[in-house]
Formats: C-alpha cells, structure tokens, sequence
C-alpha cells in the first residue's frame, strides 16, 4: 500500500472530497477542496502558519482517502454525508440526527401515511419535513394537522373504516367513499402548509370551495370554509416582524466554554416569526463564527426541507458564494436596523438554551469533580447494573451520560455469560471485562469515560477495581449503595454521604437509577421470551415457520411427541419429521 509521503506526490489536481486518518483508521477530518493537489498539501508545509487545533490535527494523520467529483457542488454534498457517517472528531458537526424530529409522509403505502421520523431514508416516495428540535412542536403539528385537514390511519383500502373515519377526520379512502388521487390532493396541501407556503395553501382551498359551491355541494364547500377559518385564525396569532411579506431564516450563535455551540434558527415566512428552533453543534473549540456557520448550515439545509429566498447571519463565511450557489439562496450579513436587532435577540436565546442546558449541569459536574478528588471534568459517566433472580438468565446494562444528559444511543446490555449459581461480583466483574475489551481495539468505539458507576455497595466496588487493575485502567470508578445513598471510594473504608438535597446526590441517584431501570427491563424481556419458547426452539434446523405450522396442527411439544411419524411426515416431511421424533 503507498504510504501517506507517496499519495501526497500522485494528488490529482481536480475537484473532491479528502479524509484525514490517523494509525488505526479512525476518519479524523473530512474536507473538499476545488484542486485536491493544492487544498491536502498546504496541511503538510513546513512553517505554516496553522490554528492549534489543525496542528493537533496534522500531528495524527497517518493516512488519507480522496474521492474524485464533477463539480463543487457536488463535493459539497458528499462532504456532508461523510460527515454524518463518520461523525470525524475535528468537523464541526451538528448534533447527532437522532436528537431532532421530522414528519415524514410515506407515499409507499397504498393509503400514503403521516408520522414521525428520527431518521432521513434514503429511497423510497416519502417526503420529509423538519427538522424540529422539539418533540412537542412536532406533536403540536400533527395534531392541528388532524384537525384541519381530514388523514386517513389505515395503510390499505378495505372494508373497515380507519379509527379516523367514526370521528369524522377522514373523508373515507380507507373504504372507497373518496379516490386515491382525491386523497393525494389532501396531502399535497398538508405538503404546503408543512412547506410554510401559505398563499397556496389558502388560494387551493378557496378554489375547491368555490368548485363545490358551484356544484350545490353546499356541505363540502362549508368544510373547506372551515378550514380557510381556522388556518387564517391560527397565521394571524404569529407575531409579525416585517411589513413586507418575505421568505428568510436568521441564524445566530452562542458559544460557551466546553466545547459546545448554540444555533439559534427564527424562521420567518411572509414577514412573520413561525418558528423558533435551537441546535446543538459540538467540536467547535478553535473555530471562528464563520467556520461554525458554515459547516452547521451546509449539514442543515442537506435535510432541511424548506429552503427561503435569503439567510441572514452575522458573520461572514468561507464559502458565501459556493453555498448560495448550492441553495440557490442569498445569504445576507446586515450591518444596521432590524435585521440586527433580530440576529442580536437571536444570540440572547442561543446564550439562554446554553445556560438551560449545559452551563447548569456543567457547575454540578464541577462540585462532583471536587467531592470525588477526579483529575478532569466528569463529562462522560457510565453505570453498570446487574439484573437476575437467583442467577435465573442474568443481564446487566451500561448507560452513559455525557455533560448531565442521558446519551441512549450509547446505552449497551450485556448477557451474563457465566454459568453457576448467583453471584453478583463475578457478574460485574464479566460486564467490565467486555466494556474494558473495547478501550483495547483499534477504532475505539466506545470513548473512555471520565467516571464508572457501580450500582452497589463496598463488595461490588471491590470487584470492580479488581477488573481495573488487571486492565491496568485509571479511569476512576466509585461505588453507590441504594439503602442510604451511600458513596463509596477506592481505598476509603468508610462511605461517604452528600446532602440529602445536594444537586449533585440528584444527579447520581438519576444516573444510578437510569442503569437499574435499563438492566431491569432488559431481563424482563428476556425472562418474557424465555417463557413464551417452545421445546421445538431447540431442535436444530427448527425455524418459527415450521414450529407455527407443528403447533397449530397438534398444540404442544408434548402432542407432537404422542403423534405418529407418519402424522409428522405428512406436515413437513420425513427428514425434519425424523429429526424431532429423535429431539423430542
């Protein structure tokens, strides 16, 4: 394989898309660049003039990967899909897409559906609108939805009517009273009023009112009065920001000590504020305003489903006119008057959802930094829990989280794999194993945490460190006994108690009681779907078809045993039939 000094001498000079790896393979930066030659090779030149943390960058970089592209356009897009997949340390990036919502209508159903979405899929018919930040705007949504436009909840057309239907909320696609195609001109309203395109959506529903109206179809003109009515009663309670009746999005940005940003989005549609959003952007320790910006726009509006006819920031971006081109957008940068009043008053929401969220947890990380003698700031904290009745299919969970949050997306359950009676150090002891065998591979999925839980007393502790000693670990690890909220530490024989209405205690107990009810519903499922198995689960070659098919025919284990060979041949032939005759 050529080495990193060789690729950097056969870089083609043509528009694309480079990553940064270091010595296991870890993605650490993805970038584009109009010449690949040009752009890799001013990271690698002696002397240059580099920002602290394009320093730190370049000093692990073992090798890289580049993708050649037709246009910058183009490289832009891949960019930012490479980003979302490889999630690289030193992007600035935006909040991991599992954190924000959008509603989705998925017309790959015979009776096209409305719901809710965490994830954009790529292929398929289906439309997506958001992304919202808040769940309960999004559930706010839907449900003025279904009370202005009539949706249908059946996913097919059959005789029975959808639960819609008996309230009066659906026109009766589910069982024929209106068209499919009838059905599709609804939604492509409910399109405009997710689109914020007001105008069309009023000037569509007037259209069908009158069309009715001339038919004598006096009742369903009067329907579509209604929702004219309330539509036009719930867009004049918006606040209006301008006179003039225009399309713009206002981003601006707050940046605080560990590592986080705040975008504040207000979305403006025909001069009035419909919308508010805040977002979380992370890694961005070292870069400027403009770079934030910019890569958070780039990664918003590659999903975004509404693009405006201008933005407005503050500041200005490296690629201003590349990504007009890529939106086909302005993007402004006011000097005076009130669109910097509304960029300023922006800035006043990010700085507040910034408190709200991070800078409050961050002064309890620091009291439990101070209580525990740790050596950083506890920023990610793991719990482990352990969860079995007299030994009977134990389970144990790792929950994580990172700056006072619950990061679920990392939580991970384990299946005790020891065998023996209970015994609930030699579970932890297993459990810690695995997780500390992940520390040791090469990608490093799992990030070192800054302080390990054990639910438990002095015993589980004990068990603990000893699993930390033969890792030759130093991550700090404390124990937290339920009966008396007692804290127990490494070398200390005596516990240690915190106030009893200490915000600190409160977010150990939350973080403690989050792995029990993790560990607890685990073995719960397990212990369900251990009673509900058949004797035939064990029998190799046994696939739920065939298991169904033998139990709706003969009823149990027991009466599939009692049959003859040919009874059981004739259902699913002699060979299998052999097979369980010998199993059972």
């Amino acid at each position: 394989m050529p080495t990193l000094e060789q690729k950097l001498q056969i870089l083609p000079q043509r528009p694309g898309v480079y990553l940064f790896k270091n010595a296991s393979g870890e993605v650490l930066y993805v970038g584009k660049a109009k010449n690949l030659k040009n752009r890799i090779r001013s990271y690698f030149v002696k002397n240059a003039d580099h920002a602290a943390r394009t320093v730190l960058l370049i000093s692990l970089i073992k090798d890289l990967n580049y993708i050649i592209v037709s246009s910058e356009t183009e490289s832009l897009m891949l960019e930012n899909n490479l980003i979302k997949q490889y999630q690289p340390r030193f992007n600035v990036r935006l909040r991991d897409d599992k954190n924000y919502q959008f509603i989705k209508i998925d017309y790959d159903f015979e009776i096209p559906q409305i719901y809710t979405a965490r994830r954009i899929e790529k292929g398929g018919q289906a439309r997506y609108f958001g992304p919202y930040t808040s769940g309960s705007s999004v559930k706010q949504t839907l449900k003025l939805m279904k009370r202005i436009f009539q949706i249908c909840s059946n996913k097919t057309v059959s005789s029975k009517p959808c639960f819609y239907y008996h309230l009066g909320r659906c026109p009766g696609v589910c069982i024929g009273k209106i068209s499919l195609e009838a059905y599709r001109r609804t939604l492509r309203e409910i399109e405009q009023f997710l689109n914020h395109r007001r105008a069309e959506v009023l000037k569509t529903l007037k259209q069908q009112m009158q069309q009715a109206a001339q038919k004598k179809q006096f009742e369903k003109a009067a329907g579509f009065r209604d929702k004219i009515r309330s539509l036009i009663s719930i867009w004049e309670r918006q606040k209006i920001i301008f006179t003039k009746r225009f399309n713009s999005d206002y981003f601006s940005l707050f940046s605080g000590s560990n590592n986080e940003t705040i975008v504040n989005l207000f979305m403006i549609r025909e001069g009035k504020l419909i919308n508010q959003e805040s977002f979380e952007v992370l890694d961005t320790q070292d870069a400027t305003p403009g770079v934030i910006l910019e890569s958070f726009l780039k990664q918003y509006y590659l999903d975004a489903s509404d693009v405006p006819r201008e933005i407005v920031i503050r500041y200005p971006l490296p690629g201003k006119t590349e990504l007009e081109r890529w939106l086909k957008t302005r993007i402004l940068i006011p000097r005076r008057g009130k669109k910097i009043q509304l960029l300023a008053l922006g800035e006043e929401n990010a700085k507040d959802y910034y408190q709200k969220t991070f800078a409050s947890f961050e002064s309890v990380l620091i009291d439990l930094q101070k209580f525990l003698h740790l050596p950083g700031l506890p920023k990610r904290i793991e719990a482990y829990d352990i969860s079995n009745i007299q030994g009977f299919l134990p389970a144990g969970s790792m929950i994580v989280f990172e700056n006072g949050q619950a990061k679920k997306s990392e939580y991970r359950k384990f299946k005790i794999r020891r065998e023996g009676g209970p015994n609930d150090f030699a579970m932890i002891q297993e459990i810690l194993e695995r997780r500390f065998a992940h520390l040791e591979t090469p990608k490093k999925t799992w990030p070192r945490p800054d302080l390990i839980i054990i639910d438990g007393g002095k015993g589980q502790l004990n068990a603990a460190l000893q699993v930390q000693r033969r890792k030759n670990s130093n991550i700090p690890i404390i124990g937290l006994a339920k009966r008396l909220e007692e804290i127990f530490l490494p070398g200390l024989k005596q516990s240690l108690l915190l106030a009893p209405n200490s915000r600190t205690l409160f977010l150990l107990q939350r973080i403690r009681d989050e792995a029990h009810r993790f560990a607890i519903t685990f073995y719960r499922g397990r212990h369900q779907r251990e009673q509900t198995r058949s004797r035939l689960d064990d029998i190799p070659g046994v696939g739920s078809v065939t298991r169904k098919k033998l139990l709706k025919k003969f009823g149990s284990p027991a009466a599939i045993r009692k049959s003859s060979l040919e009874a059981l041949a004739k259902e699913i032939g002699m060979k299998m039939a052999q097979k369980i005759k010998e199993n059972l």
